[in-house]
């Protein structure tokens, strides 16, 4: 099956979340395109759609929201999977993450089979500020810990579920 794998990824993480679950839908047998949310392609073309998003301040980026509204119906028609990540830090990632308000909202409408959050990662060395505002900067540098706390088994499983469940 066609699989449209679409994410919104401030600093790289969760492109990495994406990148891997592709690649474990292909070795689950299935054909799958990684795109980041403003720039995917139409998901009507696909069987299926993985679609996921960093979370700043308990919201989804705005491209991959925006992906979400601007294909609603389409989206409905089809299995899809959602996904978050963002939580890092030891205290964040050890909490339970409540579903971001955007998921929320279309979850049911859509008929996501899943939403999971993922724990994420984030180097101040490599990250890009250019995009964010003086307060977002701000927020940024003083309040996220250097490190990764990706799950890497558990976003396999999970791909894997998924892929099996597609067949």
């Amino acid at each position: 099956m066609k699989v449209l794998v679409a994410y919104g990824s401030q600093f790289g993480s969760t492109a990495q979340i994406a990148e891997r679950i592709a690649q474990v839908l292909r070795q689950e047998g299935h054909e799958s395109t990684v795109a980041a949310a403003d720039q995917a392609p139409d998901p009507s073309t696909f069987g299926a759609a993985v679609v996921g998003s960093a979370v700043h301040a308990g919201h989804w980026l705005k491209g991959a929201a925006a992906f979400l509204d601007r294909h609603r119906s389409s989206l409905a028609s089809r299995p899809v999977w959602l996904f978050s990540s963002g939580p890092v830090g030891d205290r964040g990632v050890a909490g339970q993450q409540p579903d971001p308000k955007e998921v929320t909202k279309v979850r049911s409408s859509i008929g996501a089979r899943d939403h999971r959050v993922f724990a994420g990662s984030f180097d101040r060395a490599t990250a890009d500020f250019s995009g964010l505002g003086l307060v977002e900067r701000t927020v940024v540098r003083r309040f996220l810990s250097d490190g990764d706390w990706r799950d890497w088994d558990a976003i396999e499983a999970w791909a894997r579920g998924i892929g099996r469940s597609l067949r």
